[in-house]
């Protein structure tokens, strides 16, 4: 008799075993299902970084040109204010000049 309980127990320690692995191997099947799922994010994740990495690259080449743009708008403006003001100091000292009796005195 002591030998079947023995054996009795050899199996339900068996069949404790046997559940707790279906157990893990449960878990474990969740968590690759768990796994895909985030691999599958992470992918998604890293084409939508790399498309928004080339707009700001193309953005910042806009940025770059219109500094530039800006840059030779701003140069040419001193240009012009330069000319500007000589022709209009020119023109004073002539008006100047006429005014005092001319340059043939």
């Amino acid at each position: 008799m002591d030998e079947i309980k023995d054996l009795q127990k050899g199996i339900t320690e068996i069949l404790v075993a046997i559940g707790k692995i279906e157990t893990e191997i449960k878990q474990l099947t969740n968590m690759a299902g768990k796994w895909d799922e985030t691999d599958k994010r992470a992918t998604e994740a890293l084409q939508s970084t790399k498309a928004a990495h080339k707009r700001l690259d193309e953005l910042s080449k806009q940025l770059d040109e219109l500094e530039n743009k800006f840059d030779e708008d701003k140069r040419q403006s001193k240009d012009d204010k330069k000319w500007i003001v000589g022709s209009l100091l020119g023109a004073a000292a002539l008006i100047w000049n006429l005014i005092k009796g001319g340059v043939g005195r």
